[in-house]
């Protein structure tokens, strides 16, 4: 079967699209937890064997439906932003002129006033400006652009969590947000090999990262954990969001008094269903972005939002009509992954 890229394209085929049920739910909260945890963990936490929590996870990954990938987190300064981009053109041909830039991590077409949403990264706020500047802010498909720089993320994407796991259940599995204390260094030649691979795969064995970096297995499995256990490479356990009872993203954009932003953006992010949550200088000092069942949730939330929270007004908000590109792999349009690599 042959499916189309994010935006109209062709893309690789994709497996048949299993349906989800409470067990493919509760594997993929698993692994949200501890992302490289082994079947057998997996299964005796949940009370199934090991081959079936295996056939299941290669189902949902060959369908696009669920995967485990890595980032290098780091200093949000400088580096990265949240771009509202106007179309002069057909917004989905400007996105199918961007997703393939390196520095588009996330691409959102969008409604409201905006036609996309674009989360760009690069290595240092040079690379930033020249990005901005040169690519978005020249295309003659575009209108206008507004950029909100990140200063700080509060809650990070990875660190949302589907809930289809009971307390002792989720207790039984390592955390992989802790990390051990250590120095951070710069990445080595072997650090960005094992990285590009988890990135493919975060739970690629460490036997095939040895075979790809040419060096002995034992060497290979030392430098994934110590890679992990410093939190150099973070693993993020993601999937198709209609597919999970999710059929709803949406954005929200605040203004929030200075001397109060750390502990508002501290509250919303222990929100169910805050996805991400990031400190902005620009239009906003807030950005927040939500999960939800249906579109009337937006509202409800909206309203929690601004009765919980004096002197914090929702200066914007906007609904995903469909999401091209997250954290760098590419979509199509049920949000399923098409690449192994964006």
């Amino acid at each position: 079967m042959r499916t189309h890229s994010p935006t109209g394209g062709t893309a690789e085929p994709l497996a048949a699209d299993p349906d989800l049920d409470r067990l493919d739910l509760q594997i993929v909260s698993a692994l949200q937890i501890e992302p490289r945890a082994s079947w057998a963990k997996v299964g005796a936490v949940l009370g199934v064997d090991a081959v079936t929590v295996a056939r299941r996870w290669n189902r949902l990954r060959a369908a696009g439906l669920a995967w485990v990938t890595a980032y290098e987190p780091g200093p949000a300064g400088g580096r990265l932003a949240v771009v509202e981009v106007e179309c002069a053109g057909n917004p989905l041909e400007v996105a199918d002129s961007l997703v393939g830039d390196v520095e588009c991590q996330t691409l959102d077409l969008a409604s409201g006033g905006r036609d996309l949403l674009v989360g760009v990264c690069a290595d240092d706020e040079v690379a930033l400006a020249d990005y901005l500047l040169k690519r978005l802010g020249t295309g003659p498909q575009i209108r206008a652009v507004r950029t909100q720089l990140v200063t700080s993320f509060v809650r990070e994407a990875g660190d949302w969590r589907l809930g289809e796991l009971s307390a002792d259940q989720a207790g039984r599995f390592t955390d992989h947000g802790l990390r051990e204390p250590g120095t951070p260094t710069p990445l080595t030649g072997l650090d960005r090999a094992v990285l590009a691979a988890l990135r493919e795969d975060g739970r690629m064995p460490a036997t095939t990262i040895a075979a790809r970096t040419g060096v002995p297995v034992r060497r290979a499995r030392d430098a994934v954990h110590r890679l992990l256990s410093h939190r150099r490479v973070a693993l993020w356990t993601d999937l198709a969001r209609a597919r999970c009872g999710r059929s709803v993203q949406a954005w929200f954009f605040l203004q929030v008094p200075a001397r109060r932003l750390a502990g508002v953006a501290a509250r919303l992010a222990r929100l169910d269903e805050a996805r991400l949550v990031v400190t902005t200088v620009g239009t906003f000092n807030l950005a927040v972005c939500v999960w939800m069942r249906e579109l009337a949730d937006v509202t409800r939330l909206e309203a929690q939002i601004e009765d919980g929270l004096e002197d914090v007004r929702i200066a914007d908000r906007c609904i995903t009509l469909r999401t091209a590109k997250r954290a760098g792999h590419l979509l199509d349009e049920q949000g399923r992954r098409t690449d192994r690599r964006g």
